[in-house]
């Protein structure tokens, strides 16, 4: 008597080939949907982390936050500042150095030129060909963010509230700071003012100097009279007005992640950041609310929960 080995026909092969394609095609954007979850988590995490070490980093300096970049000690002084790391003219995330954060660069690999120089900067060189711009720090890398300057200090994931916490650009006649050093004491809603979050920086997609986040209009209350990115940070063909801008970016499910003085973080979306929106989900940079009948406010930037400029403007 012949027995039939066990074996599949191509039927029943192609049978199971094509329900395990279908249970694929089924599971792929809910593991897809899950990795980005996970990302926005991540992402919210580093900013928490970034914001207590900001905390501890203004209780162990008289109450003030740090400017968004330092580049000489006082106005009046034109010898450029190095901290305590030997970085020439720090940037804010050098400042956020607390509660196992670390320094956002490592500045072993530059520690001949710190000996030979006194600093090193941007365009140095380390040991072993390293720039002065790549971070190396985990926590101001955002996952959801792959981008040919992921790692550069100055055009990388995160942005800082510098308008209203720490603008020490010297825009005014004579030069001084236009706002800064800031105190604490005049925040009064920590958890209402945006402090660090994704930025995007001039340009579209992502764009350069994205280090220095701007609300939806210009603080010309804190004497701001300028954007963050220059008009020689704009992407090549891109419209100057528009793009001459770094507003929060939008990389999380159509949601920007924001951490707030208080050390809270969220995911928001543009509008719910106060920001005035185009017809192709452009971000518009507001200089001026009264009188321009414009939807942007900066309640969530300004320490005081609601715009006291777009008041001024009325209805």
């Amino acid at each position: 008597m012949n027995v039939r080995k066990g074996a599949f026909t191509l039927i029943e092969l192609l049978v199971v080939i094509a329900i395990i394609s279908l249970l694929v095609s089924i599971l792929m954007p809910s593991l897809s949907a899950a990795r980005e979850r996970a990302k926005t988590g991540v992402c919210l995490s580093n900013l928490r982390r970034l914001a207590t070490g900001m905390s501890l980093y203004v209780s162990a300096n008289r109450d003030q936050f740090p400017p968004f970049r330092l580049k000489v000690p006082r106005a009046e002084i034109t010898d450029k500042y190095v901290n305590e790391y030997g970085r020439g003219q720090p940037r804010w995330h050098w400042f956020v150095d607390r509660n196992e954060v670390g320094p956002v660069i490592d500045p072993e690999p530059f520690h001949d030129e710190i000996e030979t120089n006194g600093s090193f900067g941007d365009n140095s060189i380390g040991s072993g060909g390293e720039s002065g711009r790549t971070m190396t720090n985990k926590y101001f890398l955002c996952p959801s963010f792959s981008h040919e300057s992921e790692f550069d200090i100055r055009n990388g994931a995160y942005g800082y509230n510098y308008q209203y916490l720490g603008n020490s650009r010297q825009d005014s006649d004579p030069k001084v700071w236009d706002n800064f050093p800031v105190n604490i004491s005049r925040i009064r809603s920590g958890g209402s003012t945006v402090l660090v979050a994704d930025s995007r920086g001039a340009g579209k997609l992502h764009g350069r100097h994205s280090y220095t986040l701007d609300p939806p209009r210009l603080a010309v209350e804190k004497h701001a009279t300028r954007f963050g990115p220059g008009s020689g940070d704009v992407e090549a063909g891109a419209d100057a007005s528009l793009y001459q801008y770094s507003p929060v970016e939008m990389r999380h499910a159509d949601r920007g992640n924001v951490t707030f003085v208080d050390a809270h973080a969220e995911s928001m979306r543009l509008e719910d950041l106060g920001y005035e929106v185009n017809d192709e989900g452009v971000p518009v940079p507001v200089e001026d609310v009264v009188g321009a009948n414009s939807p942007a406010t900066n309640k969530l930037w300004n320490g005081e929960a609601y715009d006291t400029l777009a008041a001024k403007a009325g209805p």
